[in-house]
C-alpha cells in the first residue's frame, strides 16, 4: 500500500480506529464522518487504499455518504466515537 504523504495521518487515524479493518457496517458511516473534512478525491484515495475497493465504487459511496443516503444516525455516532477515541480531534488540527 502506498499512501501519499499528505494522507498518511488520515490512514493512521482510520487504522487506529479500525485495527481489524473497516467493516461493512462501518464503511458508509466512516465516509459520512470524514466527508466534511476532506476533499472527495483524498477521501476516495485513502479509503480505497485501506479497503482494496475500486476507486470508482468508493467515489460513488462518498457521494452517497455525503448526502446521508441510507445512514442510521446511531451507526454514524458509533463510528465518530471510534474516530474520536483514535484522535479525530488532533487529526482535525493538523495542516
Amino acid at each position: 500500500m502506498s499512501i501519499p504523504s499528505h494522507l498518511v495521518s488520515t490512514a493512521s487515524l482510520i487504522s487506529r480506529a479500525f485495527p481489524d479493518g473497516i467493516t461493512e457496517a462501518s464503511y458508509l458511516p466512516l465516509l459520512a464522518v470524514l466527508y466534511p473534512h476532506m476533499a472527495d478525491e483524498h477521501l476516495v484515495e485513502v479509503v480505497s487504499q485501506l479497503t482494496g475497493l475500486d476507486r470508482g465504487v468508493v467515489l460513488n459511496d462518498v457521494y452517497a455518504a455525503g448526502a446521508g443516503v441510507g445512514l442510521a444516525p446511531d451507526s454514524v455516532a458509533a463510528v465518530r466515537a471510534r474516530l474520536v477515541s483514535a484522535g479525530l480531534g488532533k487529526w482535525g488540527l493538523e495542516d
